[in-house]
Parts: C-alpha cells; structure tokens; sequence
C-alpha cells in the first residue's frame, strides 16, 4: 500500500500540530485572533472615580460664575424692580440644570472619540473605549454610549454593576452602543504590554475613594445622631 507524504503547511512544525487561527488586522497591527484585556469592574470604577472629581469640579465652577454674573446683573437692575427677580431666578435654574449635561457630555463624548480614546480618568489607570471591533469610536457612537448612562441610573446602577459580570465586562450602555472598555494597548502593535490587575493609580485612587466614603458617613452620623437625640428630648419633654 502506498503512502502519500504531504509536506507541513506554512507556519506549523509538523502535521500533528494545532492548526494557526486565521487572523485579520484591523488597524495599528493588531490581530484580531491575539488576546484583549478587557477592563475589570473595579478599575472602570477607578476611573469612573476621577472623571466624576474633575466633572464636577468643572459643573461647580460654572455654577459659581453663573450666580456671580446673575448677581451682578441683578445688582445693575435694583433701579427696575419689575426686571429683577424673574429673569436672574430664571438664569440661575438653567446654570444648575443644565450645567451638568452640558459638562459632562462634552467631556466624556469628547474624550471617547479623541486619538486618546480615553478620559483622563481612563488614560490615568490605563484603559480606553472601542468599538466591538476595537477601532476608534464615532462622535455619535460616543454620545450614544454617553446618552446610555442613563439606563444605568434607571436600573438603580445594576446597569455599572453588569461590568463585572458580563464575558467582556461590559455594561449596559456598553451593550446598548455596541462598545468595549479595555486595555490602553489592547488592539494596538503592542499587546502585550496589557495589564490584567489593577495598577498602582487605580489601587490608591481605589483606596482614596473608599476614604472618603468613610468619612463622609462619619460626618453624616455625627451630624445626625445629635439632631435624633436632641428630637427624643423634646418629644420626651412634650410628653410629660
């Protein structure tokens, strides 16, 4: 009986050894049959930790300068007392309303869709956003995973949690914009440099958070277990 000799297929060692997984580039070198680290819950929280600080360091700023330029106007309208009140209360309840939306929209869909790919709060623990298939997000797919947020807060933040759970850790408005949370060199020529444990930034912003956390409760009982016990004295007093 004669025996057919075939020679090894290109890239392998012998016949016998596994089969090379077919592999496509998508952009910056990478492959997309090589490994991606996917962003674990608590290092999006770390992030989410930071992005929130600057946020609202930012809203409150504008609210500050809001009600000094309200004030002023207000001041310069003291002659026109028909004129002062309506407007300048009006004023001040758009600068706290929307504010905020405008803020943070403008930093995370900035941000996202930039050559970063990335808050400072995710370029600080060394994480991005992608699309499903690791590319640069769109303007409209970052104010779509953006507008998504909002889910989160209607599923009483079970939407953030699902980030720790899920195959590829993503969140609810992960899924609904169809976006990925990984490795800053993930999908790049260079993957192998991912990081797969949380880092020293996200370690201490981690440990800062909860920090505060704790204080802010200390700070809450402090306040209130005086105000309960002062509230039992006088009913007590009333009772008598």
């Amino acid at each position: 009986m004669n025996t057919i000799e075939t020679s090894p297929a290109e890239g392998q060692d012998s016949l016998y050894a596994p089969p090379t997984a077919v592999v496509e580039d998508v952009g910056d070198g990478f492959r997309a049959g090589e490994k991606v680290v996917y962003a674990g819950f608590w290092r999006r929280t770390a992030a989410l930790f930071i992005d929130s600080m600057l946020v609202g360091i930012a809203y409150y700023a504008i609210v500050i300068v809001g009600m000094l330029v309200i004030g002023i106007g207000s001041l310069g309208a003291l002659e026109n007392l028909d004129s002062l009140g309506g407007g300048a209360i009006g004023g001040f309840i758009a600068v706290i309303y929307l504010a905020y939306p405008l803020v943070s929209g403008l930093y995370y869909v900035g941000m996202e869709s930039s050559g970063t790919q990335a808050t400072l709060g995710k370029m600080a623990v060394g994480i991005k956003v992608t699309d499903s298939d690791g590319h640069r997000l769109s303007r409209g797919r970052a104010l779509g995973r953006w507008a998504s947020h909002l889910l989160c807060y209607l599923t009483l933040y079970i939407g953030y949690i699902m980030a720790g759970l899920t195959e590829r850790k993503r969140g609810l408005h992960d899924m609904v914009a169809s976006t990925l949370v990984v490795d800053r060199w993930a999908f790049t020529h260079d993957p192998g440099r991912q990081q797969k444990g949380l880092g020293t930034v996200a370690i201490i912003v981690l440990i800062l958070g909860a920090l505060l956390i704790v204080a802010y409760i200390a700070i809450m009982l402090a306040i209130a277990i005086p105000a309960y016990q002062t509230y039992i004295e006088r009913a007590a007093a009333a009772g008598s």
